[in-house]
């Protein structure tokens, strides 16, 4: 007697919580790249204006 019935057995049985993990998966990877992009970008930024505006770059030297 089976207990799973009439179902045929698969090679790797996916677990019924699969797309539950991938929704996790798919927020934590989220909210990484947004919040790299928040600390990234104003610093680029200020990298940026700072050898932008440089002494050298003006003259004053």
């Amino acid at each position: 007697m089976d207990v799973m019935g009439d179902v045929a057995p698969t090679p790797f049985p996916l677990p019924k919580h699969i797309l539950d993990v991938w929704v996790i998966v798919l927020i934590i990877l989220a909210t990484i790249i947004v919040m790299t992009s928040l600390v990234l970008c104003p610093a680029t930024v200020v990298i940026i204006y700072r050898v932008r505006t440089h002494p050298i770059h003006n003259g004053v030297v």
